[in-house]
């Protein structure tokens, strides 16, 4: 079922990255890409040729990139090559381009869909220029520029789309690359909730249950009548309810077992008291005892001194 979440309609990521130290390499049928051309003397030729190769076919093996390749053409005729077109043209042929990128998402060619979507990137931060030098001779495709409101429009609407293609392929952690590059930049509220939807998908299957929900639950806010989002949410929700269910009783648990062995301290510590206070009064009342008999025995003598005293005097 392809719904609203689930059509490639709004933001992911660049999987290109560009490089000021990157060559253009011109593709039938494809916009021209960049290639890393970067460590100059230290790639050898094979080497330089090989990484070219990957950056053309990617995921692909040659035939299905001439296959997409000719497709390409057959959906985006056109009498002009890219260096003749105007800005708006160029424009308008990222715009296409990202386009057919949807078709193969809607006929399952996932692989296919996600080049389209790259290259459409790679061409708006680059391509625009291409045949453009600056005061200093160097070709602007070579440069990243500043994108204008419209490049970045297409180019997120892009990534979000990368991140529903990774998705249907399972690279969870691509998607939320995708969806996360297409969420740090402007968006409108549609494309915010889909790439938030995309990206919470992925955190799912990846078990960060807290993440989920937190993206989920946002993109409930941004579209409150999306039936794909209330159903995540609702499935999201239960087990987020539950993991916080459960560290709620870990802690109990733990608080209640640190109070029983402070109360286990508390009353080891009041029977020594006990005990101490016990041997002391003991030893009180032993004194008290040892200083009555003590008394006595003094009075007894002092008694006896007197009679003695007497007896002498009177002859008794």
């Amino acid at each position: 079922m392809v719904d609203a979440m689930e059509a490639p309609m709004s933001t992911g990521d660049d999987l290109i990255p560009p490089s000021s130290t990157s060559a253009p390499v011109s593709v039938t049928g494809s916009p021209p890409i960049l290639v890393p051309a970067g460590q100059g003397s230290d790639m050898t030729k094979e080497e330089v040729r090989e990484q070219a190769k990957q950056a053309v076919l990617g995921r692909l093996t040659k035939e299905e990139e001439e296959e997409r390749s000719t497709r390409n053409k057959e959906m985006l005729p056109s009498e002009k090559n890219l260096g003749h077109m105007t800005l708006e043209e160029k424009f308008d042929f990222a715009r296409r381009y990202k386009e057919a990128g949807n078709v193969f998402f809607k006929e399952n060619k996932y692989e296919f869909a996600l080049k389209n979507y790259t290259e459409t990137i790679t061409y708006l931060r680059h391509g625009l220029r291409m045949g453009q030098t600056n005061s200093e001779g160097v070709p602007l495709g070579a440069m990243r520029q500043e994108l204008d409101p419209e490049s970045k429009e297409i180019i997120a609407s892009c990534q979000s789309n990368m991140a529903a293609c990774a998705l249907k392929l399972g690279r969870m952690e691509d998607v939320v690359k995708h969806a996360s590059a297409a969420l740090d930049q402007d968006i409108k509220e549609g494309a915010k909730a889909r790439a938030l939807f995309r990206r919470s998908k992925a955190y799912h299957a990846m078990g960060k249950v807290e993440e989920a929900h937190a993206d989920v639950a946002e993109a409930a806010r941004e579209a409150p009548g999306d039936k794909a989002v209330q159903q995540h949410l609702q499935v999201v929700g239960r087990e987020f309810r539950e993991l916080k269910k459960k560290e709620r009783e870990a802690a109990r648990t733990l608080w209640q077992g640190k109070l029983k062995q402070e109360e286990g301290a508390d009353t080891t510590e009041e029977k020594k008291t006990k005990e101490g206070k016990g041997r002391g009064q003991g030893e009180d009342e032993a004194a008290e005892t040892g200083q009555s008999q003590g008394g006595f025995l003094n009075l007894g003598f002092v008694w006896r001194a007197i009679r003695g005293l007497f007896a002498g005097i009177f002859g008794g």
